[in-house]
């Protein structure tokens, strides 16, 4: 519901400019009509006046969400009501002028109504006071060493909007001038979204077919509402309506062997913003010489996909933090710059890399993971799984004291940041408990913290930490049950690094759900 809400502000936010700067036209063509008819009432002071004070009403509401504000409720849910009175009292105002009937009108803002409603119960129940102003304002802060600027990073998560907007308005007046068709508002920021849809797959296609092209691998692609993820050995596609309100984009490209030359991951990364530059030309170039052509009816998508390709390839290359993560400019920094925020990245992609090549947890650069640690630049969540990381890898090097080091760091910050760790994360925890400490109370405890966030996906870790949990709880046929699941399942897994490892450690598991007490080899998988 939170990623919902911040959605519905950042509408808000576009909304509210794009009307505001609508008003002033609409006010002059609202002018000259009752110069011509000489009639003024109370109706037509309301019609001047609804615009202006919609705008300043929808900006009032995404300024006030962002801040926090004490009435920030208040605000957002006027909002939503408005959005379902607004059709309404248009579609009589419209009427009252001899424009359309009140049915047209209504029938072509069933959008509008729809979002008005979701807007109202997204923010019904809502209270500001559990989501501070600093825990957001930390999300696009500047941190040492990252090659970014705080002030450019809050600028950008609200300047965007003031950017499509002026981009929108500014096409708008040109197309009149030009003679070219007028797009209708709600038709036009349909349009405006499918073009950002289609920016975004352009782009993050630019990022994964260059990694292919180089040897590496693509381990998942999302653009917008569309995800194809390489998930328990194969790929699946899944469609998330939220993403046509967010059309962001990710390419997770992974390399297929460690220590790679940087270059491949420099064009890599780099060839998201040249397709940008490249399809934003072509693109404007085709809405720029339209009018008159067989292009004319199309002139407004292609304006888009122009203009906000080439926005986004530039705005991509300057060193930016965002919600999303970091833009390609500052992960290109970062790599040049070397050092400790390389090494994170390098982390992930080689964690990443696992399951869909040969790597192991024992190739991970334990130095590495260790130098960032030590760095502090990691948050909470990162550092926990840093440390699951390195726990993986002294299990693939058989140091079982070393490994136990790293879960039990990992359990020293779970507190702090539990909120944002995945259940399937919390598999370890079940069986060291188990198997290396014999603590049918404490394996119970990290058991139901994983079910309380419930699992999506019952992997063979999850049957494998079900199989440890029934062992020491003293149910064997239940332990061999669990294990056999976790067998079945990790034998349809191909042949990649991380399924290589997990089904040695299921070895490991069967010589204690096969006796009534661990032996003392056991203690390796903990």
């Amino acid at each position: 519901m939170r990623a919902l809400r911040s959605i519905f502000a950042s509408l808000y936010a576009l909304v509210g400019v794009l009307v505001s700067i609508s008003a002033v036209a609409f006010l002059g063509r609202l002018r000259h009509h009752l110069d011509r008819s000489a009639h003024f009432s109370l109706l037509t002071l309301l019609a001047e006046a609804f615009l202006p004070v919609v705008g300043c009403l929808f900006l009032i509401a995404a300024v006030s969400y962002w801040g926090k504000w004490r009435s920030a409720r208040v605000w957002c849910i006027l909002v939503g009501f408005m959005n379902l009175v607004a059709p309404f009292f248009v579609a009589y105002l419209l009427a009252h002028f001899g424009h359309q009937s009140v049915a047209a009108t209504l029938k072509h803002n069933g959008l509008l109504l729809g979002t008005g409603l979701i807007g109202v119960l997204a923010f019904w129940r809502w209270d500001p006071a559990t989501e501070t102003t600093a825990g957001n304002q930390a999300i696009t802060s500047a941190r040492q060493g990252d090659g970014t600027i705080s002030l450019l990073n809050r600028i950008y998560s609200i300047g965007q909007f003031f950017a499509f907007a002026a981009i929108y308005m500014a096409w708008q007046r040109w197309a009149f001038a030009a003679g070219l068709p007028k797009v209708p508002f709600w038709q036009s920021i349909l349009q405006l979204t499918i073009a950002e849809l289609v920016v975004v797959a352009l782009h993050e296609c630019g990022h994964a077919l260059c990694g292919i092209a180089l040897g590496q691998k693509v381990r998942a692609f999302v653009a917008g509402p569309l995800q194809w993820q390489h998930h328990a050995g194969r790929w699946r596609f899944s469609i998330n309506p939220m993403g046509l309100l967010n059309t962001g984009g990710a390419a997770a490209v992974v390399p297929q062997s460690l220590g790679e030359p940087k270059w491949r991951e420099l064009l890599m990364i780099a060839a998201g913003p040249f397709v940008g530059f490249v399809t934003g030309y072509f693109a404007l170039r085709a809405a720029i010489q339209s009018p008159g052509s067989n292009l004319e009816k199309d002139w407004f998508p292609l304006a888009m996909v122009g203009s906000i390709s080439l926005v986004t390839a530039f705005v991509n290359i300057v060193p930016l933090r965002t919600k999303g993560g970091y833009s390609d400019g500052a992960r290109i920094y970062q790599l040049l710059r070397g050092g400790v925020w390389f090494e994170l990245h390098e982390a992930y992609r080689a964690a990443a890399a696992t399951t869909v090549t040969a790597l192991r947890p024992r190739d991970y650069n334990i130095d590495a993971l260790h130098r960032v640690l030590a760095s502090g630049i990691a948050t909470a969540p990162q550092q926990f799984l840093l440390h699951l990381l390195a726990h993986s890898y002294y299990l693939d090097q058989q140091q079982p004291a070393e490994a136990a080091n790293e879960l039990n760091a990992a359990e020293s910050i779970y507190e702090a940041c539990q909120a944002e760790i995945h259940p399937e994360m919390l598999t370890p925890f079940v069986i060291n408990q188990a198997l290396a400490h014999r603590d049918a109370v404490r394996a119970r405890l990290w058991w139901d913290r994983m079910e309380a966030k419930k699992p999506t996906w019952l992997n063979g870790d999850y049957w494998m930490a079900r199989s440890a949990l029934c062992w020491v709880e003293g149910h064997p046929n239940d332990a061999s049950a669990a294990w056999g699941k976790a067998q079945e399942y990790l034998s349809r897994m191909p042949q990649a690094g991380t399924y290589a490892f997990d089904r040695e450690q299921l070895a490991i598991l069967k010589r204690a759900v096969a006796t009534e007490s661990p032996v003392q080899e056991l203690v390796a998988v903990s």
